[in-house]
């Protein structure tokens, strides 16, 4: 029987010696973007190669680690479901949700002991923004139950990405049974990643709150906001709470497969009389779910 994609990968690179870091580089020497966490979720069977570009960076792979049977041990494609047809191709990692501004959040979680995406689940998780009266996100405020999927999972990180017209990435908080730990900022592209740790230390299975916030630094109007799942959420609510003096004309809601794209799902929000429009979606999957809105 032939040794799947995962084994296969994770063999090759034990066996050069090489580090996640330097196959990425000697990758984009032959011409190959892709990110650590890619490599590592391939590694660890999370995601797997499947558009013609991920084929030809495994091709590159078979040349960096000097082995032959990578290609072959991926064996058929995976069967596809109603919402996975959408996005397996894509492998949802960090470049399916955030797009070309992946390189930069991906050399920003290099300076970040833990390199990937915390293995956890959402269990319920709520996302509340604030537009001011100026029409300008004041803040956003996160809070939620995770599960750990592995053992020794003692914090999660938040990734956030400013606007370009934005002035700052803005500040986090946090709240309750968790704690800021260490914060990085990226500006080219506006990222704040921060870990966001918990009480104690986790086991498979094991449940932490979260709660924290992001103060904003707008420089613009806003006009959308967006929860970006690599995994999902059993239970998602967004929420955009409007100042009575600055309430817009329309809202609806939309998702996406990955930041590619086009909306789909869109349907108009009630804005009653608290100036609030919220979402609820279950079982999310991976993508993009988000509220836009419109001032005129």
């Amino acid at each position: 029987m032939a040794e799947d994609f995962g084994n296969a990968l994770t063999r090759a690179i034990e066996a050069s010696g090489l580090s996640l870091e330097r196959i990425q580089h000697h990758l984009a020497r032959r011409g190959a973007q892709v990110s650590v966490s890619t490599l590592s979720y391939w590694r660890r069977g999370r995601s797997r190669p499947e558009r013609p570009e991920s084929l030809r960076v495994v091709k590159l792979l078979e040349e960096v680690l000097a082995v032959d049977d990578l290609l072959g041990s991926l064996g058929p494609k995976r069967p596809r479901g109603r919402w996975t047809e959408q996005t397996a191709e894509r492998e949802l990692t960090l470049e399916g949700i955030w797009d070309v501004q992946a390189d930069g959040l991906n050399e920003l979680m290099l300076k970040v002991d833990h390199l990937e995406p915390t293995p956890v689940t959402y269990l319920t998780w709520r996302d509340v923004m604030t537009v001011g009266p100026d029409g300008r996100e004041v803040e956003f405020r996160s809070s939620g139950v995770l599960r750990a999927d592995e053992d020794g999972i003692d914090r999660f990180l938040a990734i956030q990405r400013a606007d370009e017209e934005d002035r700052s990435v803005g500040t986090i908080s946090a709240q309750g049974a968790c704690r800021v730990g260490r914060v990085r900022t990226e500006e080219e592209h506006g990222f704040l990643i921060a870990e966001v740790l918990f009480d104690r230390m986790l086991r498979a299975g094991d449940t932490a709150l979260v709660d924290y916030r992001i103060a904003s630094n707008p420089g613009g109007i806003s006009s959308v906001t967006d929860r970006r799942f690599l995994r999902g959420a059993r239970d998602y609510v967004l929420q955009v709470n409007f100042h009575p003096d600055a309430v817009p004309v329309r809202c609806y809601r939309f998702r996406q497969g990955t930041s590619q794209d086009p909306p789909t799902d869109v349907r108009d929000l009630w804005l009653g009389t608290t100036h609030s429009a919220h979402l609820v979606v279950h079982d999310t999957g991976p993508g993009i779910i988000g509220i836009r809105w419109e001032w005129e």
